[in-house]
């Protein structure tokens, strides 16, 4: 009897372990198909609501994650870039404090959606995707887009220390 249950009891864990995971393993017959999916799973804020949350000086890391290239020409003022294609190999240290709000665009909403997806799996728990994404902020608010943004070292503390265990 003790072996069977020597035998059992490490199969057991593993299948605990293997479905109490909470990683998301369905495939998707094409990109719109995952595009779709993410955009129904992810938080937006509206550009305007955003603006205010600009406007409000609360902490807030704001992240553009198209390409550097799209970033180069003009991005929304103060956004730190980390584009998609190395947002996990780059977010934590471009964006190290993990309980502060994060908000992040693309161009059309997209690919951020896609990356909101991913940020809570890296232990960003407070992620918004931009509605619209840069397109739609720049016809918006054409004084708060920043053309040819220069960034030596990449800002990476937020506006304001929060003083709060791990955030």
């Amino acid at each position: 009897m003790r072996r069977i249950i020597l035998k059992i009891f490490p199969l057991l864990i593993l299948f605990f372990v293997a479905s109490c995971s909470g990683y998301d393993s369905r495939v998707f017959a094409s990109y719109e198909d995952m595009v779709k999916s993410a955009k129904e799973e992810v938080r937006w804020i509206a550009a305007g609501d955003f603006k205010k949350v600009m406007e409000s000086g609360d902490n807030y890391y704001l992240v553009d994650c198209r390409e550097q290239v799209e970033f180069d020409s003009s991005c929304i003022k103060g956004a730190i870039p980390v584009p998609r294609g190395v947002l996990e190999s780059e977010i934590a240290s471009k964006v190290p404090r993990h309980r502060i709000p994060l908000y992040i665009y693309c161009s059309n909403g997209d690919r951020s959606a896609l990356a909101a997806k991913v940020l809570p799996l890296l232990k960003y728990s407070n992620v918004r995707v931009i509605e619209g994404g840069f397109d739609n902020w720049k016809s918006s608010y054409p004084d708060l887009v920043e053309n040819n943004p220069v960034r030596g070292a990449v800002k990476a503390a937020p506006k304001k220390a929060s003083g709060g265990c791990g955030g």
